[in-house]
């Protein structure tokens, strides 16, 4: 049976004087920086990633469906991934028909209600994770293996997580990584801001999975073209979505529904 404890054991070491010296420099240079919220954010996982040796990096805010366990995004950032590696991790946890196998591990940990780190081998065996047609259609085909979630939970099944990837063929991540993660994690408390007013939750599960995922992306300022590369669709198809989107959020542009979640003036 996989571990689903709030600080599973793993061997592989400890966090040592030089991985501190580093993380104390991280957070120094995020400290200075004149930054909004999200961009802070992103320059501290882009760091953490580099420290922990992972070729790419997703953070999301959400919750667990409680029916299907699996989880559903309201916020994202993302980085060091492959236009088609990080459509294929956002679809990933919208087939409910062939779930990933970290989903239910991960729902049961997050109903907990403490925060958590942990690598996928202390979420599922091998067997079970090279077996499963999730595993193989949204990460092996698209080069992406080794996986380290870090997860805060909030109220009602809400969530702040970060995934950390390695590619394939890469070893997977140290106890001494995790450590790390989640030294960082669990005292840097702004990394885990929602940063989207409470009362558009139940608005943006309303959505469907494909909705959300492109409201996301536009609320990372991202345009029609550069959405339809990333989740491989038709730059006409993708118009209808931010449509769909505009009028769900009775706003007129993207600007608009900016404003109308981060409160921009």
């Amino acid at each position: 049976m996989p571990q689903t404890t709030q600080n599973p054991k793993q061997t592989g070491g400890s966090v040592q004087a030089r991985d501190l010296r580093a993380i104390t420099r991280l957070l120094g240079e995020i400290a200075i920086l004149s930054e909004s919220l999200d961009q802070k954010r992103r320059a501290l996982i882009n760091g953490l990633a580099r420290l922990v040796k992972a070729d790419g990096w997703i953070w999301t805010t959400g919750r667990i469906d409680p029916i299907s366990q699996s989880p559903m995004q309201t916020n994202m950032l993302f980085g060091g991934l492959t236009d088609h590696q990080l459509a294929a991790l956002l679809d990933s946890p919208s087939d409910t028909k062939t779930p990933s196998p970290c989903d239910r591990p991960l729902a049961a940990l997050v109903a907990k209600g403490d925060p958590f780190v942990c690598t996928r081998q202390q979420l599922v065996d091998d067997e079970t994770w090279y077996s499963n047609t999730n595993t193989k259609t949204y990460f092996l085909e698209h080069g992406v293996d080794q996986c380290m979630y870090a997860i805060t939970p909030f109220k009602k099944l809400e969530f702040s997580g970060i995934g950390f990837f390695r590619l394939t063929g890469h070893p997977p991540f140290s106890e001494q990584q995790r450590q790390m993660v989640q030294l960082v994690t669990s005292e840097v408390h702004w990394l885990h801001d929602n940063s989207l007013p409470e009362e558009h939750g139940t608005a943006v599960e309303q959505l469907t999975p494909r909705l959300r995922s492109v409201l996301t992306l536009l609320l990372d300022g991202c345009l029609c073209k550069e959405i339809a590369g990333l989740l491989h669709l038709s730059p006409h198809t993708v118009k209808g979505y931010i449509h769909d989107i505009y009028r769900h959020f009775n706003v007129n542009s993207q600007i608009g529904l900016i404003r109308h979640f981060r409160k921009v003036e």
